[in-house]
């Protein structure tokens, strides 16, 4: 047999076997081992000294906004991350500075300050409206759950008490811009209807140790109260008594007050002031009313809707000095200072 006849018998049989396609060998070609699926044979890497595998800077700098945090957009009044954005591209020891610099900006920046009222003092900082203080004068640490503030004054390592407003009709007449109330060191002073004292605590506090506070509140569950506030402050006298009847506490306070406060309800106030001042009060002492207007349908309140109470006190030798509204902290109520004039002193 030629050879020519042997190469086509060859052909013939890869073609037709298997039924496969045409042109296609019986047995399958080796899988190609490529460098992805190989395990034995790793890629050829070329080996590198350390200054050359090391990443090349990138021409922009990279930015830091994404590193500030919360806390330092709070304490930069939000223009940390601007600030953080602008200090790009400084060395180690700038970037102490500019934590410095927010260190300070962050830092304690109360003040407090004297008020024109004697004993009474101002909080102002940078993140709450102002604040009214008197300066503790007790060893207790708590008084009626107020805060308090330890702070640098005049040299001195002061505890202030906060004064709110929103719990004191006589916070509420000093910020509403009573010219004076007429308290001084050694006063001795007058409550009707303390309540549970807290107005009394700070007044307290005006007065010092040399003057007295006589607090008179008929309910017992406030009276429990005055004299627990009685035990801590010794310049705190409570009396439990009903103030519409000064004659049955009349041994309890001496007839020397150089100011009443009355804080009553509406029916009983002109009188009951007008009976505690011919008892206790001296000739030409002083006196604060907080009086209420009975109409509060919606009606906006102003000095004239107190035009009758005024007028009642003037009967009474109780002349009116000052009207103050206790607009928004106490609606439809009004802070009256004036002084006792008394016909029948020389008797």
């Amino acid at each position: 047999m030629s050879k020519e006849s042997n190469s086509k018998r060859r052909t013939r049989e890869i073609r037709t076997h298997g039924g496969g396609a045409p042109g296609k060998s019986t047995h399958p070609e080796p899988p190609r081992i490529t460098a992805k699926h190989s395990i034995g044979h790793p890629k050829k890497t070329s080996i590198k000294s350390p200054s050359q595998n090391s990443i090349k800077p990138s021409k922009k700098p990279a930015s830091k906004c994404s590193r500030t945090s919360i806390r330092d957009i709070e304490s930069a009044g939000g223009d940390s991350s601007q600030n953080t954005c602008q200090s790009e591209g400084k060395d180690h020891g700038q970037g102490q500075e500019v934590k410095l610099e927010t260190r300070i900006f962050t830092g304690n920046s109360d003040r407090i300050e004297p008020h024109r009222h004697y004993g009474v003092y101002l909080l102002r900082n940078r993140f709450d409206a102002i604040q009214l203080l008197t300066r503790n004068t007790s060893s207790s640490t708590d008084d009626y759950g107020e805060q308090r503030i330890t702070s640098e004054f005049r040299g001195k390592r002061c505890e202030f008490r906060v004064w709110s407003p929103f719990q004191s009709k006589l916070a509420a007449g000093i910020m509403g811009g009573a010219s004076d109330l007429h308290l001084r060191i050694g006063s001795k002073v007058l409550y009707l209807g303390a309540g549970f004292g807290r107005s009394v605590s700070h007044i307290s506090d005006i007065v010092g140790e040399s003057g007295m506070v006589y607090a008179v509140e008929q309910g017992p569950w406030a009276g429990r109260q005055l004299t627990t506030l009685a035990n801590r402050r010794s310049n705190i006298v409570p009396v439990v008594e009903d103030a519409t009847m000064p004659y049955k506490y009349r041994f309890e306070v001496p007839a020397c007050i150089d100011i009443i406060f009355a804080d009553l309800p509406h029916a009983d106030l002109v009188r009951s002031l007008m009976l505690n001042a011919r008892h206790f009060l001296n000739p030409g002492g002083h006196f604060v009313a907080y009086l209420h207007s009975a109409n509060n349908n919606g009606v906006v309140f102003n000095k004239d809707s107190f035009a009758a109470e005024r007028k009642l006190l003037k009967e009474q030798q109780l002349e009116p000095i000052e009207m103050v509204l206790l607009e928004p902290f106490k609606p439809g109520y009004a802070l009256v200072v004036g002084v006792y004039i008394r016909k029948d002193a020389a008797l």
